[in-house]
């Protein structure tokens, strides 16, 4: 076998196929390469009107003892049939049916539920059960135990959201599925295995704790997870919010837009997840912009259409829309007198932390400037 000092590399092309042959590569033919994203997800519409079928079809056929959680994963194209929305983002809509539970579980990936159809859903995060509108948001930080059921009358719907992918490329996704009380009906107070959660807070605890902005009480311990300690924001809320601020400029890129916060730091309600809520006036365009983190979009309210690299997109009530990351984009609202409203999950709390956050956008002229 022939010794460093032996090899005799003549030229620039051998040079290269003796690099591949013990996998490695010259820096300058590969540099060219690290510029975007290295992940094949493309801009899709998920249409309300093709996946609710399925969901009742679903219902019909489909135990919730054998599905667990019944629900319909969003698969990008770009992925060949991979159950991600996104790159870092997973998706789907979950449908329960009245007096249907899911049992209790936690993860590491951060989650979280928009509810779009039905009355009297309810997601039971760390002893908190918290009952769904239609708009309402639910999170659930890493590590917190949550069920789900529905209380109601009629099927619910919700869009899930989580950020399993980005999860699973850091190799730290985890599930447990063994949850315990202290049984106070038993003489030994021992801990027994338990399918959902006991109230342990009074109904309502996050909007009456945290529901009105720029208010706090001090009696009350705020250390509840590894993120927001509040857990259910209400559309209620964030509509009355919204339309005090129409009247508003707005930004050029995403009209009148609110994000869901901790309200005890002022950051993203999740370690890695940003939640934001934008209302477009009728007529109301907004300008191309891109950052570094993909989103997935639900529609309120409204109908319009999503440009991602020239291409147009079309939208309407309770469709789902994924936008890749570094992807230039722009939602536009074509009703002359009926406004839109977008509600939108996001990686970028996560990309924030790292350094590694990075939004720009196009002026009217035409030039791009730094957003964030």
């Amino acid at each position: 076998m022939e010794t460093l000092e032996q090899m005799e590399i003549t030229s620039l092309d051998e040079l290269i196929t003796s690099a591949r042959a013990t996998c490695s590569v010259p820096y300058w033919t590969s540099r060219g390469d690290w510029q975007g994203s290295d992940t094949t997800d493309v801009p899709h519409v998920w249409r309300w009107a093709q996946l609710r079928p399925q969901l009742a079809a679903a219902a019909r056929l489909l135990p919730m003892e054998e599905a667990e959680r019944r629900a319909l994963l969003f698969c990008n194209p770009g992925y060949g049939g991979k159950p991600f929305a996104t790159s870092s983002l997973l998706g789907a809509y979950q449908l329960t049916k009245p007096g249907e539970n899911c049992p209790v579980h936690r993860h590491t990936p951060s989650a979280s539920r928009f509810l779009l159809e039905g009355e009297g859903g309810w997601t039971t995060v760390e002893g908190e059960k918290c009952v769904l509108s239609r708009g309402d948001v639910v999170v659930t930080p890493p590590g917190a135990w949550h069920d789900h059921g529905n209380d109601g009358s009629s099927d619910i719907v919700w869009m899930d959201v989580l950020d399993l992918p980005l999860a699973l490329r850091l190799k730290c996704n985890f599930f447990e599925t063994e949850y315990f009380e202290v049984d106070t009906a038993s003489e030994s107070k021992a801990p027994v295995s338990c399918l959902s959660q006991s109230e342990r807070v009074v109904r309502d605890y996050s909007p009456t704790v945290y529901g009105t902005g720029g208010v706090m009480p001090r009696f009350v311990t705020h250390d509840r997870s590894t993120g927001s300690p509040q857990f259910l924001y209400k559309w209620k809320d964030t509509k009355v919010r919204l339309n005090a601020l129409r009247d508003f400029e707005g930004s050029p890129h995403d009209g009148i837009i609110v994000e869901y916060i901790n309200p005890v730091t002022g950051e993203s309600a999740m370690q890695t997840l940003s939640f934001h809520m934008q209302l477009l006036r009728p007529g109301e365009g907004c300008l191309l912009h891109r950052s570094t983190a993909s989103a997935l979009y639900s529609v309120v309210e409204g109908s319009g259409y999503t440009e991602v690299e020239g291409k147009r997109y079309e939208w309407g009530e309770n469709d789902s829309i994924a936008v890749p990351a570094w992807a230039w984009h722009a939602h536009v609202n074509t009703s002359a007198n009926r406004d839109a409203v977008l509600y939108s999950v996001s990686e970028s709390a996560a990309l924030r932390k790292l350094g590694l956050y990075r939004r720009e956008g196009r002026q009217l002229d035409g030039s791009i400037v730094r957003l964030d």
